[in-house]
């Protein structure tokens, strides 16, 4: 008899293999760069400023610049990616980010920076979207939004590492020696992933070939060791209707509409108010007196924050309702820039540990939106929901740098500028509210 399996469910039933962890650690490893490109602009920008001659306004702009490439990326890649697969599209976006980053090393002006920045953006919006949803699909349904978060990780992760790096690079062998690092790193990822992921179960059934179901068969085989032979088993995978039309479409059928609509709003303000932290904060603690090396170790020290919460996080988004987790992230994280406001030209000790509890609830809490848009969207229109999402996220990050360099060329206090964009945290989870009720309303119900 026939045994016919959905690949969004074939996971669902077996152990986690060695083989998943693999292909999740792959995915990781792309995340990795978004977090170092967060960390290591921000690390760089007095170096760089010093070294074109520019003001904090002129920096703001070129960084927003280079967050336009990856919200851009971000949506149309994502489109692609969800009709033609996910792993010649994670290779290209990585190689993509890997030269232009590299390139930033070669930098005469302010517009080249904006132009290499917004070049290797439309490689790492890219590819973030279509790792997240890519490993999501090899996770039973049960660990979905957990091991998105874990995934997620990879951000914070990379900023940590481009930061401790930094505190070393900077006084020793200068400010290119960073974006050489982040220029050939994620090139040798990029082949890693050519070489050793698999392409996707649900692009690979959709197609429908029997070259491409014998290679789905294949994948599932390698987790699967009892799996009958491919002429005893019919794979399926589910699919946009008709009536709902293509991927966007069907990110506004039904009870997605308004779904959609708040999960925006949420990545909006999200990156919004991490890159305005993060944008700015070694200018900051350097206008309070830190050294290079402090304002590097510093902002390292607010990613080993995020990291250690992305792997909390994950737990207890597995053990508790997610909508609470992140709900209550946020408030925190309107405490945390308060404190980190208040503290920031207090001793460096003091700093580093309000800079960890700041990491770890800011960051935390957009961490926890990938694990819930992860969970929220059908695996037929995953990396376009979160495609999407993290455009519209980017958005946020493109405006921010832009206020946080008016701010500080109106010579604004470090608390005062903390103060009113870590409003936006409260802001966040009242909007977070208004999705748990929504959900409890809808056919999928709340995750």
């Amino acid at each position: 008899m026939e045994k016919v399996i959905n690949v969004n469910e074939a996971f669902d039933d077996l152990p986690f293999s060695f083989y998943q962890v693999w292909v999740c650690l792959l995915c990781f490893s792309v995340v990795f760069f978004d977090g170092f490109d967060l960390t290591v602009i921000g690390v760089t920008i007095p170096k760089i400023a010093a070294h074109l001659g520019a003001s904090p306004a002129e920096m703001g702009l070129a960084i927003s610049a280079g967050q336009l490439g990856p919200m851009i990326g971000a949506v149309l890649i994502g489109m692609l990616a969800d009709r033609y697969g996910r792993k010649k599209t994670m290779f290209v976006c990585a190689l993509v980010f890997g030269f232009f980053t590299f390139m930033i090393s070669h930098i005469s002006s302010v517009e080249e920076l904006a132009l290499y920045r917004f070049l290797a953006g439309l490689g790492m919006g890219g590819a973030i979207p279509n790792a997240l949803a890519f490993g999501s699909e090899f996770a039973p349904s049960r660990a979905r939004a957990s091991l998105s978060l874990y995934m997620w990780a990879g951000m914070p992760t990379g900023a940590m590492i481009a930061a401790f790096s930094a505190a070393y690079l900077l006084p020793h062998y200068g400010w290119q020696s960073v974006y050489y690092l982040g220029g050939l790193l994620p090139v040798f990822i990029a082949f890693l992933v050519l070489l050793f992921v698999p392409e996707s179960l649900h692009h690979l059934v959709r197609t429908g070939s029997k070259n491409a179901l014998s290679k789905a068969h294949s994948i599932l085989s390698r987790v699967d060791k009892n799996l009958p032979s491919i002429d005893n088993v019919k794979l399926t995978a589910p699919t946009a209707s008709k009536k709902q039309g293509g991927p966007i479409k069907s990110l506004f059928s039904g009870d997605l509409k308004i779904t959609t609509l708040l999960i925006w709003a949420l990545f909006y303000l999200s990156f919004y108010l991490l890159w305005i932290l993060f944008s700015w904060v070694p200018t900051l603690l350097k206008q309070s007196g830190a050294t290079v090396q402090q304002y590097s170790l510093g902002f390292a020290f607010i990613h080993l924050g995020s990291v250690i919460a992305c792997f909390c996080i994950g737990r207890c988004m597995s053990k508790f309702n997610k909508l609470n987790v992140v709900k209550y992230l946020f408030v925190g994280a309107f405490i945390a820039m308060l404190a980190f406001g208040y503290f920031s030209s207090s001793s460096f000790y003091i700093v580093i540990v309000v800079s960890i509890f700041t990491g770890m609830l800011v960051n935390g809490g957009n961490s926890s939106l990938m694990g819930l848009a992860s969970a929220v969207y059908p695996s037929e229109v995953r990396a376009t929901g979160i495609g999407w999402a993290y455009g519209i996220g980017k958005i946020g990050s493109l405006i921010a740098p832009v206020i946080g360099g008016l701010y500080l060329s109106r010579n604004w206090s470090v608390f005062k500028i903390c103060a009113i964009n870590g409003s936006s945290a409260l802001i966040i989870a009242i909007i977070v509210i208004i999705l748990q009720r929504h959900m409890r309303a809808s056919v999928s119900g709340e995750v």
